[in-house]
């Protein structure tokens, strides 16, 4: 039970299911929410508060706030500490299912979270699918994870893959800090680190970023076929024609400017 270390004290226990591990110093809470930097223009997304140890350092810079958490268990603990602010509101929802368009239309969103490491790619790939939206995103991670966000071809080895190349083709990444397991309640198995991801527009020769998208995951979810191999999979026919790169090469081995290059010769037929 959590009696020892939340505030106020709460009869809860965490369910494995929703991968709830809470970060509990207070030190690391605050030099998150100080690296973020929040101003009371800004509207930053908090996925999953769950206790609010970085809610009740964000709500008090006066941003417009709004925090997102999907254990409906935690909504009333939520709602009493914090809607008493007159820009902070609490929703009940799986973040990785909001259309972030609605929540504040025509303003740049910042998003941060301590967020279950087991959806930390298919949270950053919901995040990515509405990036047109978003300023920046401060996650924590798993820090094998962040390593992988960060990698690059040439020393990024098996680390370099679908979540290297989606980030940093939208958006420019880095590790900010890395924190022990032993900060957490329960605690995990792992490590953590925070990552920062500041958005940018789609790069300018990117003919359709959707497309782009599909063939990375096709071609690094078969990343030791080459890829002649793996893209007649994800096309249906085989490649006949000369392409950008060679094909012969696996995806691994690929920089993002050539997998760019590959993108744009299939979508204009001339692979």
């Amino acid at each position: 039970m959590y009696s020892d270390y939340v505030n106020p004290p709460l009869n809860f226990s965490p369910k494995k299911s929703l991968g709830q591990n809470f970060l509990i110093d207070e030190n690391i809470a605050r030099k998150i929410v100080q690296l973020l930097a929040p101003q009371p223009d800004d509207v930053i997304v908090e996925i999953g508060p769950g206790f609010g140890v970085l809610t009740k350092y964000l709500v008090p810079s006066g941003c417009r706030y709004l925090g997102i958490e999907i254990d409906e268990r935690l909504i009333p603990f939520l709602q009493k500490e914090y809607t008493a602010f007159p820009r902070a509101e609490i929703l009940h929802a799986d973040f990785r299912k909001v259309n972030l368009d609605e929540l504040a239309p025509g303003t740049k969103l910042r998003l941060v979270g301590n967020i279950p490491y087991h959806i930390t790619s298919s949270l950053v790939f919901a995040a990515f699918a509405q990036n047109h939206i978003l300023r920046d995103m401060m996650l924590t991670v798993q820090k094998e994870v962040a390593a992988r966000i960060v990698a690059d071809p040439q020393t990024g080895g098996k680390d370099y893959g679908i979540l290297s190349v989606i980030s940093q083709t939208f958006a420019q990444t880095e590790i900010l800090f890395t924190m022990s397991k032993h900060v957490f309640r329960p605690r995990p198995e792992v490590d953590s680190a925070v990552v920062r991801w500041t958005f940018q527009s789609p790069p300018e020769n990117l003919l359709d970023a959707d497309f782009y998208v599909r063939m990375v995951k096709a071609v690094f979810g078969q990343r030791r076929k080459t890829l002649r191999r793996s893209l007649a999979a994800f096309l249906g026919h085989e490649i006949s024609a000369a392409a950008p790169v060679d094909l012969q090469r696996r995806p691994e081995n690929l920089s993002i400017r050539e997998l760019i290059q590959l993108a744009n010769a299939l979508i204009l037929g001339q692979d």
